[in-house]
């Protein structure tokens, strides 16, 4: 077998196959590549290259794992992240169309830049994910100019967004049109104009917000970002948020907004927030849930539950890897269980949504998962399959 889950994991004794039902993965994260055409200094991505592109796995491979993963998890989405994704048009294009064809759906967090007429916005709304989000860092133009590092970002993505605004309406399409929001030291108070921004001034369908977290990819180096755009008041934000929440009718889910005041309350805590991910900082409880919904595939086909290296990954060399990795990940689990970093807030891993109508999503998905499940057919072939894989794990070293 080219798999070796002992070698993969470093376990010694037979895993424990988990006594209650496993449910499929709601999330696959799919890399399409590790460069930037920004210089953002919440990332680190503009500073690496694609030059061992050889080394990836081919978009033929990415392919086969989307068609897995909808064998695996009918209702389930992918989400296709760079670097900046839409660099390499072509390999966007092509994951998002084998979605279409798989009949999951296809979720995106693009930059803008890459949106600059007409033409590819209407691709997009035929072609590409069923939901595209624009990054902006701030409803002010200098501040999401400087801090995204590019004179002229700012521009480019409200002209994205305006662009496939338009073309959704007159092509027909239901692609949804999302701004993800950066909130952070320096913009939190602008959070109301932020909304009327992008949902008056643009007309997109939602801003979603996404909270600071340690620069991505920094690990133990120094992150003045970081470190100064953490002083946020969580008292101040709460109110900020809750006034928001009632003058454009959000709907906000109040367990995340506890989590949100609650994780801004443990950064102020934290006495070397300077140091990045190397902080002794953690948030004050747990609040991740990427081990039971997400799997992440990076450019190789090295996979794990949530972005971080820090727990074991295994990599996927054959059809049935997919599955194999997700129903035999239970120790993983349980130690990812005891994990409080700072990265717990972020939009991709955070145990709670937004909004009450995100909440029910998540429970709407669990509940039909579960009930899938538990019907006769579906139940041997599962049981089966884990049964299978008790006995490989039962054999001797």
């Amino acid at each position: 077998m080219n798999f070796s889950l002992r070698e993969a994991f470093g376990v010694k004794s037979p895993l424990r196959i988990p006594p209650s039902p496993l449910l499929p993965p709601r999330f696959m994260f799919l890399e399409v590549n590790k460069r930037c055409n920004l210089k953002c200094q919440h990332c680190d991505f503009w500073h690496r290259t694609d030059d061992d592109r050889d080394n990836y796995l081919p978009v033929a491979g990415r392919q086969a794992l989307i068609a897995e993963f909808a064998a695996l998890s009918p209702r389930g989405n992918v989400v296709i992240c760079g670097g900046e994704p839409m660099l390499d048009l072509e390999d966007y294009f092509s994951l998002t169309r084998a979605c279409r064809e798989n009949g999951v759906r296809a979720l995106s967090v693009v930059n803008g830049t890459r949106i600059r007429n007409a033409s590819v916005a209407e691709r997009v709304m035929l072609e590409g994910p069923h939901e595209i989000s624009i990054s902006l860092n701030s409803p002010d133009q200098a501040q999401h100019d400087e801090t995204r590092g590019v004179r002229g970002a700012f521009k480019k993505a409200v002209n994205a967004l305006r662009l496939l605004i338009e073309a959704r309406e007159r092509v027909g399409a239901s692609t949804k049109i999302y701004v993800m929001g950066l909130i952070f030291g320096g913009n939190y108070r602008s959070i109301d104009r932020f909304y009327d921004l992008v949902l008056n001034e643009i007309g997109a369908d939602k801003l979603k917000l996404n909270f600071l977290q340690p620069v991505f990819g920094q690990m133990g180096q120094v992150d003045p970002f970081f470190e100064s755009q953490g002083a946020v008041d969580p008292e101040e934000l709460a109110r900020i948020l809750k006034a928001c929440d009632v003058k454009y009718g959000l709907g906000f889910n109040p367990y995340w907004l506890e989590q949100v005041e609650m994780y801004f309350r443990s950064l102020n805590a934290a006495t070397d927030r300077d140091r990045g991910w190397a902080s002794s900082g953690a948030t004050e409880s747990h609040i991740c849930n990427s081990y039971d919904r997400n799997i992440m595939v990076n450019h190789y086909g090295v996979a794990r539950l949530c972005f971080a290296n820090k727990f074991p990954s295994a990599t996927f060399r054959a059809p049935g890897d997919l599955r194999r990795f997700w129903t035999t990940s239970e120790k993983i689990r349980a130690d990812m269980r005891k994990c409080n970093q700072f990265c717990g807030i972020s939009h991709s891993v955070r145990r709670e949504s937004s909004t009450l109508v995100g909440r029910q999503k998540m429970l709407d998905f669990q509940a039909g998962e579960t009930a899938l499940m538990q019907s006769s057919d579906a139940t041997f072939a599962f049981a089966s399959s884990l049964r299978a894989l008790a006995r490989f794990h039962r054999k001797p070293d």
